[in-house]
């Protein structure tokens, strides 16, 4: 008993500083050998079918053609996705003043309505909070901001270019590692096999590999689900940004804590005082829906077919966040199941001997 508790301390130990301080030393590698570990079987398979698999200088090229198409779609998904993104959000900040009337339009609706149910004097509540605002909300503090941001951008040039060139760097790195590791793929899987640690590595893997996809198709599916659900009722509500807010909703969903309720029960609340009954049930139906698809679609698939308990799903996404930010969000369960493959491997073999 206090062994196998042993056993699992070390190895949380181990996944912890692993991914606390040489994770980040070697990120681009680790997206490169996933890449490699899901892109190759494909690859193998279309190229064996076109009888070019094993055709040296021709193969060589095939490859680098292959991997630099796949990174090109990715890279272009992404900039397409980023400038929608920043489109959409340009164009709020230009509405913001349009924005800002209609919830002070908001406001004086539902102060009129307190003065009418507290019998106060028309206007009293209205005046109320309007002083609040002005006691808390410093006017020159505002009208410098768009100043201080420009001076503040300005003197940050220099950094943002040094990243921009480091993101640019890495990504190179992530390219041709990708194709080196593919190129050399059988030999360094029989160089792994020829010992036993490199045999439970190789376990390991095919395990993990199995076990992440399903993972990663259980949280896509909800995802897709949950952004149409949210979207068709922003778009039914009337809201312009339908296209913006609807995977906005989703997205937050998937985050541990905070949940769908953040976005769609505020707007259903906002809706019905602005009087719009009809749009706010709208908003509270959608709620319920995405609560009820990742309450059937994440146990199902997530705990059926990897074999851990949503509770301990959930345990591990919310540790992931705490300790790493939004990246341990996908890290958290990523650990677990590695802990979870290394005891079993340590088991199996009385410490990969």
């Amino acid at each position: 008993m206090y062994r196998k508790i042993g056993i699992y301390v070390v190895a949380f130990l181990g996944v912890y500083l692993a991914f606390r301080f040489l994770l980040p030393l070697v990120v681009p590698f680790v997206i490169a050998g996933i890449v490699a570990i899901l892109y190759y079987p494909l690859l193998r398979k279309v190229f064996q079918k076109w009888d070019v698999w094993d055709g040296g200088r021709a193969k060589r090229w095939l490859l680098a053609g292959a991997v630099i198409a796949l990174y090109l779609v990715a890279l272009t998904g992404m900039y397409w996705l980023l400038s929608y993104l920043l489109g959409q959000g340009r164009s709020m900040v230009l509405n913001y003043p349009f924005y800002e009337a209609k919830i002070l339009c908001l406001m004086r609706k539902c102060c009129c309505r307190v003065d009418e149910w507290f019998q106060m004097t028309r206007g009293q509540s209205y005046g109320y909070v309007m002083h609040i605002v002005h006691t808390y909300v410093n006017r020159d503090m505002l009208q410098n901001v768009g100043t201080d941001a420009v001076a503040k951008v300005t003197s940050m040039s220099v950094q943002a270019a040094g990243v921009v060139f480091g993101m640019v760097f890495q990504m190179v790195i992530v390219v041709i590692s990708t194709f080196f590791l593919i190129l050399d793929y059988e030999r360094i899987r029989e160089n792994m096999l020829q010992s036993e640690l490199g045999r439970n590595i190789c376990r390991m893997v095919t395990t993990c590999k199995g076990t992440l996809r399903t993972y990663v198709k259980a949280q896509g599916l909800i995802l897709v689900l949950d952004g149409l659900v949210c979207t068709v009722a922003f778009y039914i509500a009337g809201q312009p940004y339908f296209l913006v807010l609807g995977p906005l909703a989703a997205v937050v969903d998937a985050l541990p804590v905070l949940g769908i309720g953040m976005i769609l029960l505020p707007y259903a609340l906002y809706l019905l005082l602005s009087g719009s009954v009809g749009k706010a049930l709208i908003m509270v139906l959608a709620y319920v829906c995405c609560v009820v698809i990742r309450q059937i679609t994440e146990p199902k698939m997530i705990g059926n077919q990897i074999g851990m308990r949503p509770i301990y799903t959930i345990m591990s996404m919310y540790v992931g966040f705490r300790l790493f930010g939004i990246v341990g969000f996908l890290l958290g369960p990523v650990g677990v199941l590695l802990v979870r493959q290394v005891v079993e491997a340590f088991n199996n073999t009385e410490g990969f001997a």
